[in-house]
């Protein structure tokens, strides 16, 4: 009987913001199904409207592809070096992905991640520990999210996933364009905000550069972790 081939693959949205989440995805995905994505309009996510995106998606979800999304809020990335905490959560997605196609009986998964400085050898730790034999490949490589259609459609999942949280900010505190640094609607927002003499809003990021020239007392410097001292979430999951 012929094997079934899935994929796992996995992309992050939100690295560069100074506003909000950074959302990393990943998905599982038969072969057939991508294939079918991909003559829909599947592409990276980047080059793809906001409308495309979104039908593209629940297009997915409708023909069964399996979707997880973790967000790491702003409080974290001040705290973490940013690669350090997309390999763990990466990991988690992995986790939880490799359960799923272990109960489901999957025979062969390819995983595919879209780069991690210096992180290949250890998620591909990760995906050998949760997959096991069922795992027929793994490959991570800078812009996979332009070469790999799982990859893409994670990367679909992980944008998605951040602009409905900022549609819903928006609604709560009006409009602070992108979120990026560089966009002259947010720096206009911090500027306006930081004027009122208002507490720093926990959805900013508050030791992204950029912030020092708009909001100087708001700004502060990350402290740099030790090699092998644990962090907040180490603690909270008993390492």
């Amino acid at each position: 009987m012929e094997k079934k081939l899935f994929y796992i693959g996995v992309d992050e949205a939100g690295r560069g913001p100074v506003i909000g989440d950074m959302v990393v995805a990943g998905v599982l995905v038969h072969e057939e199904v991508i294939e079918k994505l991909v003559g829909e309009g599947l592409a990276d996510s980047k080059k793809m409207s906001s409308t495309g995106r979104g039908r593209l998606y629940w297009m997915a979800l409708s023909s069964g592809v399996v979707s997880v999304a973790i967000y790491i809020p702003p409080w974290r990335i001040d705290r973490e070096n940013i690669n350090d905490a997309e390999e763990r959560v990466i990991g988690e997605i992995l986790r939880v992905l490799g359960v799923i196609s272990r109960i489901n009986g999957l025979k062969q998964v390819v995983v595919i991640v879209d780069e991690v400085k210096g992180r290949d050898k250890r998620i591909r730790a990760r995906a050998e520990e949760v997959l096991k034999s069922i795992l027929h490949g793994f490959i991570m490589e800078k812009k996979a999210d332009a070469k790999y259609p799982p990859v893409s459609l994670a990367s679909v999942a992980a944008k998605v996933s951040r602009d409905t949280s900022l549609m819903a900010l928006r609604r709560l505190v009006g409009g602070f364009g992108s979120g990026y640094p560089v966009d002259p609607e947010t720096k206009n927002w911090i500027l306006q905000i930081y004027s009122q003499g208002l507490s720093p809003p926990l959805f900013l990021r508050r030791t992204w550069r950029n912030l020092k020239d708009l909001a100087p007392s708001w700004y502060i410097v990350k402290k740099k972790r030790k090699s092998g001292q644990k962090s907040i979430l180490d603690y909270a999951r008993g390492r």
